[in-house]
């Protein structure tokens, strides 16, 4: 993350991140404190463009109780809130959200929704993605047939061929838009267990597992991870769209 801020900052561009409101825009505000407090990116204004992002990070503020000794150590003893700093800009109103899209120079704007299939995010894409000084930086997963999903296949694979040629056009609010932002994708934000957590999970959580059904996941992981779990002993399927499965 601080390497993706720090090339787009320095060519004058925006770093777009789209995020869930819940969680996501939270962690992302904790990691962008720590690395401004240690100097490691340029200190530009962030600005988070969502109104329910902006009520449930205020919520985060006010119950430290719950908070890790890391947190603790880092931020609360010395006065700070880990989701609130000097650069930071909550926007609320629709008319600052709209000033804001038409805003230049180097920033970084946090907005939802986190696939990118509706909210503020959209009106940020239509005036930032066709511009290469920009970067839109995924930091979540994008399910099929969403907009987040065809820009990163898009912008991943027009980056994998040197960004030669015509940048693919991107459909948003039924108008199209090429894309010559630059797309980067980081993981280490998702809030999924993986593979290994969810066996973890399974064996030492001491329930009396009779079936599993997987459900949320895509077909060419789920099939395999049901095999692994089925050589643990598990009852797995992997229903379609519509199956029913009856549980006893």
């Amino acid at each position: 993350m601080k390497k993706v801020l720090i090339d787009t900052l320095n060519r004058n561009g925006t770093v777009l991140i789209p995020a869930f409101a819940f969680g996501r825009t939270q962690s992302l505000l904790y990691v962008l404190h720590e690395l401004y407090n240690e100097n490691a990116v340029p200190r530009v204004p962030v600005f988070v463009d969502s109104p329910l992002a902006t009520n449930l990070t205020r919520v985060f503020g006010e119950h430290p109780e719950v908070y890790d000794e890391d947190t603790h150590e880092t931020f609360l003893e010395k006065g700070h809130n880990p989701f609130a700093f000097k650069q930071m800009n909550f926007v609320r109103s629709v008319e600052a959200s709209i000033e804001l899209n038409k805003r230049e120079g180097p920033q970084i704007i946090v907005a939802a929704s986190g696939m990118m299939e509706a909210g503020r995010i959209l009106h940020h894409l239509r005036y930032k993605i066709h511009n290469s000084k920009n970067t839109i930086l995924l930091v979540g997963y994008m399910a099929r047939h969403t907009l987040g999903r065809r820009i990163q296949e898009q912008g991943l694979d027009y980056a994998e061929n040197g960004r030669k040629g015509d940048a693919p056009l991107v459909k948003i609010l039924g108008k199209e838009y090429p894309l010559r932002a630059r797309v980067v994708k980081i993981g280490g934000f998702s809030a999924h267990a993986d593979k290994v957590e969810m066996l973890r999970f399974l064996k030492q959580s001491n329930l009396r597992v009779k079936k599993i059904a997987l459900v949320h996941g895509e077909e060419e992981q789920s099939l395999p991870f049901a095999e692994e779990l089925r050589g643990e002993g598990y009852d797995v399927s992997v229903p379609r769209r519509g199956e029913s499965i009856e549980l006893k």
